[in-house]
């Protein structure tokens, strides 16, 4: 049986996934005296997964520009989602709508650099084809 490589594209998502759901299950409270810090901490966060999650749904949907983003964002929003339940489950963490907020928008941020730096690589392939040619 052969194995489609292109799957291994969602392994760093993957692995990312869990280091996300074990951060979560601690009872941590990083305070910086920065305003809205742990909303910035959200955000960054689900910026990077936004863009494995690209990476994922990019190589394995090559020719379906639209169905790769809307997964890449719909599956950003519901980690995230699950991800704030999981929060409230855990003690001296809460679950909170604003959190999930800055998760959906970092995952949004995450795809759009994704997609900005795979259109930038495409144009190169497609300038050095037509110069081979």
């Amino acid at each position: 049986m052969k194995i489609n490589k292109s799957w291994l594209y969602f392994i760093p998502a993957l692995l990312y996934c869990g280091l996300i759901f074990f951060l979560s299950g601690r009872s941590l409270k990083l305070k910086f005296g920065i305003f809205f810090w742990d909303k910035g901490a959200h955000w960054l966060e689900f910026a990077v997964l936004g863009f494995l999650l690209a990476l994922g749904f990019f190589y394995n949907l090559p020719q379906q520009p639209f169905l790769r983003a809307y997964l890449t964002a719909l599956t950003g929003f519901f980690i995230g989602a699950v991800d704030e339940l999981h929060q409230s489950l855990v003690p001296r963490r809460q679950c909170d709508w604003k959190d999930w907020l800055a998760d959906i928008s970092g995952v949004m941020v995450g795809l759009a650099i994704f997609w900005l730096l795979y259109l930038k690589k495409e144009k190169r392939n497609l300038e050095r084809q037509s110069q081979t040619s």
